[in-house]
């Protein structure tokens, strides 16, 4: 499993087409990114990554919430590569990245320790101290440093619902199984069928 800690990435990390999210159940709008990070690595000859956190950036400073997370890192990753990623990059701290300038974040991690030559991101993405980044700012990084950038589209699922991990946990948490597997775009692991109530229904 290519599963690798921001501190252990040494210099012969290839430039990589990389995309970057929480990817908290790897669902159908995480695999949008992917796939588009795959896509933009085969035509550019980049090594096809993902950056993401062993929990969502807003659980970090809760502890208690992260009996709600989806996927552990080691399954996020296998996931991803089942989809065509070849490296998956993380942070050992996160409180450490999410304190980060937007321009220490893009410049420090993404340029320096990723070498991204191609970046993904979906509509919503926000990154830097405070997630005060967002689309509109990595739009000019990666203009200014001559760095592909995809910003995808909302995924919705066939109820009109805003694919999320958030919606994943909320149908989860009423009992209804089969939104949450649409969503998913897959059966149900054991650790959401857990999240369910332990139900088989």
């Amino acid at each position: 499993m290519s599963l690798v800690r921001l501190d252990e990435i040494d210099e012969s990390t290839p430039p990589s087409a990389v995309c970057l999210g929480t990817f908290d159940g790897v669902h159908l709008g995480h695999r949008k990114l992917i796939s588009a990070a795959v896509r933009a690595a085969a035509a550019k000859d980049l090594l096809p990554a993902a950056f993401t956190f062993e929990m969502p950036p807003a659980f970090c400073f809760r502890p208690a919430a992260c009996e709600t997370v989806l996927t552990p890192i080691r399954e996020k990753a296998r996931l991803m590569e089942a989809c065509g990623i070849r490296r998956v990059f993380y942070p050992g701290d996160a409180r450490e990245v999410l304190k980060m300038s937007c321009e220490a974040f893009f410049r420090g991690i993404l340029l320096e320790k990723l070498h991204a030559r191609h970046i993904v991101i979906g509509f919503h993405y926000t990154f830097g101290k405070g997630a005060s980044g967002n689309a509109d700012t990595m739009r000019a990084f990666c203009a200014e440093a001559g760095v592909g950038l995809d910003v995808i589209s909302p995924v919705y699922s066939g109820e009109g619902i805003l694919i999320s991990s958030t919606a994943i946990r909320q149908a989860l948490r009423r009992g209804d199984r089969s939104a949450a597997e649409s969503m998913l775009g897959s059966e149900l692991t054991e650790r959401e069928i857990h999240l369910l109530g332990g139900t088989e229904n």
